[in-house]
């Protein structure tokens, strides 16, 4: 991740007496180094005695983005209340909140996770021939998300209308992109009515799901852990959310850097198994996750397509994978 070093923190910046308290309360005038990271709101504070490293999250006090300033304040307590779940241990574990001051813009500080996130295998897959790597990786965050998404469980079926409305929100973005127009706009919505019709996905059960399932919010440590980052999107949906949106991400990784649409296949079926193989019922498990899965991996590669640092015909291509997607699927339910 590319990082910027912006110089020592100052006495006199309120944030110093929060990280001499919280972070490093045995340090006599601690010295702390920032550096910001890749999102313009995103910092990392190294201490120079001790090397200890925590990153901070600030929000803008009066940001017109309101639903968002909501959600990157909401994340201290998403931290918390998961880690309530038994996710504070190895090997399955979510990232340490230590403080947060809405009064400075500090939606949070947290514990910096040393290790190699899923980015990384896939380079590793792509560029060096080490699928074996990537695959056990992916057997490992599918044992998290399986965790998370069991010890979770509601008795209530899934909200369909906010993914109704989250849907709606990337295909209007799109079409203000021309990445797609609006006559395909039209021919997506038909499908996503279709999708949210099926009993399949109206009779699943409610849970919690990380909301943000990218490569880069998986953290893999040297002993082995799986640690979960960036839970400010965590909220309740079918499971198949975070599922879908690792198998779209896994698509986007090779189709992406290899433009060939079947490299990925291998690796998400290997997921697919890894996370079904934790069901009493394997082939059941299977079998229903695959089917919902269409919808959500396309919502991903649609997600995906957003993104203007993409090359523009690729966007357009990830847009029709996720057409061909939503079509296909169809077939099978």
């Amino acid at each position: 991740m590319n990082t910027l070093y912006l110089g020592k923190l100052e006495h006199a910046d309120p944030l110093y007496e929060i990280l001499s308290s919280k972070v490093c309360p045995a340090v006599k005038d601690p010295i702390f180094h920032v550096n910001n990271m890749s999102n313009r709101s995103v910092y990392k504070y190294t201490e120079e005695k001790t090397n200890i490293a925590t990153i901070g999250k600030f929000f803008k006090l009066n940001d017109p983005k309101h639903d968002r300033s909501l959600r990157i304040k909401g994340e201290y307590d998403n931290l918390q209340k998961i880690r309530g779940y038994g996710f504070d241990t190895s090997p399955h574990y979510v990232v340490r909140p230590i403080s947060r001051e809405n009064r400075i813009g500090l939606a949070l500080i947290e514990e910096f996770i040393h290790g190699k996130d899923l980015d990384h295998y896939f380079k590793k897959a792509i560029y060096e021939g080490d699928g074996a790597s990537l695959k056990k990786k992916l057997s490992k965050l599918a044992s998290f998300l399986y965790i998370l998404h069991k010890k979770t469980e509601g008795e209530e079926n899934v909200e369909l209308d906010s993914v109704n409305v989250y849907f709606q929100k990337i295909l209007n973005k799109l079409c203000q992109q021309e990445i797609i127009y609006p006559s395909d706009k039209k021919e997506y919505l038909k499908l996503m009515d279709q999708w949210l019709a099926k009993t399949l996905l109206q009779k699943t059960k409610n849970g919690i799901v990380h909301g943000d399932s990218t490569p880069t919010n998986f953290i893999f440590t040297e002993k082995g852990d799986v640690v979960a980052i960036d839970l400010e999107r965590m909220k309740n949906a079918d499971a198949v959310f975070d599922i879908g949106m690792v198998c779209g991400e896994i698509k986007h990784a090779f189709l992406w850097r290899t433009g060939n649409r079947y490299k990925a296949e291998p690796f998400i079926r290997h997921f697919f198994e890894s996370y079904a193989s934790h069901f009493h019922d394997f082939e059941k498990a299977f079998k229903e996750i695959t089917m919902r899965n269409s919808f959500y991996m396309a919502m991903t590669e649609l997600r995906i397509a957003r993104n203007d640092y993409l090359d523009l015909n690729y966007r357009k291509r990830l847009a029709d994978e996720a057409l061909q997607c939503l079509k296909w699927g169809l077939k099978i339910v």
